[in-house]
């Protein structure tokens, strides 16, 4: 209980913190809140606004954990679109390959440490701190699922009315669903939780039965049945109401998501957990099918799509150096050469985005994989990207958009026997982005290089959208080059900055990571539970 009582006085004291303080809020003294104000709609919408707050912008220990800046360049930077040599938050090692052969032959492992399994795994300590990358995710999506379940026990406690209360249920089980999804797909194990402080990441010694992350994949989707089974009992002005609330006006700025933009961002989520954790060798005939139908009930062209912005004010969300104003030249993140090399010739969102001229290989000897010699062009400058004083022109789309709705219908296309109109649907999202590209439909193209373009197109017009390290292991780059993964034909810097475009990159990465050492040292698996780790 006293973890319940803390959580909620928490949340208030935080919402208060940012919010006004409105002729709504009927409370004596608003800077000491007390659990009546949540019995309130105007209490009851502003706990429900912690849903940002609480899973994107984290703080434990003496730092801050940004799920923008740290984990979703973690993900980029294990699918090889960026490139990270910083030891900040663990971050070289995320992306420490086991060896690039060079054009020569020349083999060349890291000049530091070994590969990436070995080297984060050693770093899935209490004592390393920040170093763990095992931490930042789960500690994000399990304290955006226990705002959520307090929300659902206070919603059900509270005097508003069904239809508000259907729409504040159905917003809280979407949420669970992205967690636990996001949990499924990153980690080897996790822990089911539905109840308010159940158990307290990284601390509780509560709820010990770790599942499979196929368990925790199950269960995100029966949280988005329960979302739409919710919403579907609401009605549209209740939930414009929740979403006028909750949703910072500097966040949603394509549209108002209705009930049907709830039901088509579930479905795309639905096909993008369901491909993220199947290996394309292991894809059944009835996956894709289960693909094509989500798919075809997904987000379409011009759905006020779910998305973060960032905010002329300084918001604790997108502020502080997050990718992509992180990403900007001389920050923490750089352009992959193999990015780059992804670009059909005389695409206008490379010439747009990018420009030749950094002077960076093997930065500070760390390694020759994290070298670039190209710079993103910022919008301050005609481009597409922003740089720390110019926050805001450029979105995170993390939730699913219609081009990666588009591109999944497209490799369901391809990989059942219609190339042609998977090539198609390449060419509208090309179109779409004013790539100026010749098409692909009508080309004569092979499956196998009908293939090739749609990974080329999902690495590159999904570029910072969160989904290159699940293609990149779905692909099977990430599994030993002795068990037919790596890259082979890739571009690299040399040393001295010569460029290789016939290398072969063994990364060998972790496929799922571990449960942080933060959890498992306080909250040991009890019998009968999942595997924690890995390796």
């Amino acid at each position: 209980m006293k973890y319940k009582l803390l959580g909620l006085l928490l949340a208030c004291g935080i919402l208060l913190g940012i919010t006004s303080c409105e002729d709504g809020l009927e409370v004596v003294n608003p800077n000491q809140p007390t659990l009546e104000v949540l019995t309130t709609e105007d209490g009851l919408l502003r706990f429900a606004a912690s849903t940002y707050l609480s899973g994107f912008e984290t703080t434990f220990d003496a730092g801050t954990s940004n799920f923008l800046w740290q984990v979703q360049a973690i993900h980029e930077s294990m699918g090889d679109v960026i490139a990270t040599p910083w030891g900040n938050f663990g971050y070289r090692w995320a992306n420490q390959p086991t060896s690039v052969t060079l054009d020569d032959g020349t083999v060349v492992p890291p000049p530091q440490g070994g590969p990436q399994p070995q080297e984060l795994t050693s770093l899935n300590d209490r004592s390393t701190g920040d170093l763990n990358i095992f931490r930042y995710e789960w500690t994000g999506m399990y304290r955006l699922n226990n705002v959520q379940n307090q929300l659902l026990e206070l919603t059900e406690a509270s005097t508003v009315s069904d239809g508000l209360k259907s729409a504040l249920r159905g917003w809280a089980y979407f949420w669970k669903g992205f967690a636990y999804s996001r949990i499924g797909s990153m980690y080897s194990a996790g822990v089911i939780l539905d109840m308010p402080n159940e158990a307290v990441p990284l601390t509780s010694d509560v709820n010990a039965n770790f599942v499979t992350n196929a368990d925790m994949v199950a269960a995100a989707n029966t949280n988005w049945d329960l979302a739409m089974a919710e919403l579907n009992g609401a009605n549209e002005a209740d939930l414009a109401t929740v979403i006028a609330a909750v949703i910072p006006d500097f966040f949603q700025v394509n549209g108002s998501p209705t009930i049907a933009t709830f039901s088509q961002t579930i479905n795309t989520l639905r096909a993008r957990t369901l491909l993220a954790n199947t290996k394309v060798a292991d894809m059944t005939a009835g996956d894709w099918a289960t693909v094509q139908s989500l798919a075809a009930d997904g987000l379409q062209d011009g759905t006020p799509f779910l998305e973060i912005r960032g905010s002329a004010a300084n918001d604790p969300i997108t502020n502080g150096g997050f990718y992509p104003h992180g990403f900007a030249p001389g920050l923490w993140h750089f352009v992959s050469e193999r990015l780059m090399q992804d670009f059909n010739d005389g695409d206008q969102r490379m010439a747009q985005g990018f420009a030749p001229g950094l002077d960076f290989p093997n930065p500070r000897g760390r390694g020759i994989h994290y070298g670039s010699r190209w710079s993103p062009v910022t919008v301050s400058d005609g481009g597409l990207y922003f740089e720390q004083a110019n926050i805001g022109e450029v979105p995170v789309i993390l939730f699913g958009s219609w081009e990666e709705n588009s591109l999944m219908q497209a490799e369901a296309a391809i990989y059942t026997g219609d190339v042609e109109g998977g090539l198609a649907i390449i060419d509208a999202v090309r179109n779409a982005q004013n790539a100026g590209v010749a098409a692909v439909a009508g080309a004569g193209l092979s499956m196998d290089q009908a293939i090739d373009e749609l990974r080329k197109e999902r690495r590159t017009g999904l570029f910072l959208r969160g989904v290159s390290f699940y293609d990149a292991r779905r692909w099977g780059r990430t599994d030993p080059v002795s068990e037919g993964g790596g890259r082979s034909g890739a571009w690299v810097l040399d040393d001295v900055g010569v460029l290789n475009t016939n290398a072969t990159i063994d990364y060998n990465y972790l496929n799922y990571f571990g449960v942080p050492a933060q959890e498992v040292d306080f909250n040991p698996p009890a019998d009968g539970s999942a595997d924690v780790d890995p390796m």
